[in-house]
């Protein structure tokens, strides 16, 4: 008696077969890969737990450089973008990621914001004789009533429009700027001179000074 013979498969059923592997292998390589970046980013997320202070995360830095470590320096209040915004709610020490990079709120901290609009008059390109002449001739125009942002669009050498510097927090300007502008209050119209960079201002304070948060942000990439 003969033994039971299994069907033939035919040559159209063997293609069909064969096809289905590349695309098996896809779905476990992805498989694979999916679990592989789940466990990276558990470690990641660990090594973070650990991050403290901002000495923590240089040292992270340096003994990881693949990882492009980055602190930064986010002031959800003032600034309108996307992550900025993301930031309103977020507490020191949460660990959060997307797509390419982790982040970890390092610290908090309260600082001031400040407003103006300036007139900017580089020393570069005419002499101080002539800078302290458009001075004088700026300032009495705007005592006669011409608005700032006219006489910014006509005098500023430099790009900006209306002069409006909108809002920046502290630290972010060169320190002799920055203190200027805080020795001053809203309405107030004034100079300050870095002399050693041959910039020359006329700077009118739009705000008074406005209290905001600064968060102290690790940010380093997801996918090494």
């Amino acid at each position: 008696m003969s033994g039971y013979e299994l069907p033939a498969i035919s040559k159209q059923q063997n293609v069909m077969c064969n096809s289905k592997k590349p695309k098996m292998k896809k779905i476990i390589l992805f498989i694979i890969i999916f679990i592989s970046f789940q466990s990276f980013s558990q470690t990641i997320k660990e090594q973070l737990k650990q991050i403290i202070t901002i000495d923590d995360a240089k040292k992270l830095a340096t003994e990881n450089p693949n990882l492009e470590a980055e602190l930064l320096n986010i002031h959800p209040e003032i600034e309108t973008d996307d992550f900025a915004t993301k930031l309103a709610d977020v507490k020191t020490g949460e660990i959060f990621s997307d797509l390419d990079f982790t982040y970890k709120i390092l610290f908090e901290t309260n600082i001031n914001a400040f407003r103006v609009s300036y007139i900017f008059l580089d020393a570069s390109k005419i002499s101080l004789a002539e800078i302290e002449k458009l001075r004088t001739e700026i300032l009495e125009e705007y005592k006669n009533g011409i608005s700032f942002s006219n006489l910014a669009n006509k005098y500023t050498m430099d790009n900006s429009k209306d002069g409006d510097l909108g809002w920046f927090a502290e630290g972010m300007m060169v320190p002799d700027f920055e203190t200027e502008v805080k020795n001053h209050k809203q309405n107030d119209i004034f100079k300050v001179d870095i002399a050693n960079e041959k910039w020359y201002y006329i700077v009118l304070k739009t705000f008074n000074d406005k209290p905001i948060r600064e968060f102290t942000v690790l940010k380093i990439k997801s996918n090494t």
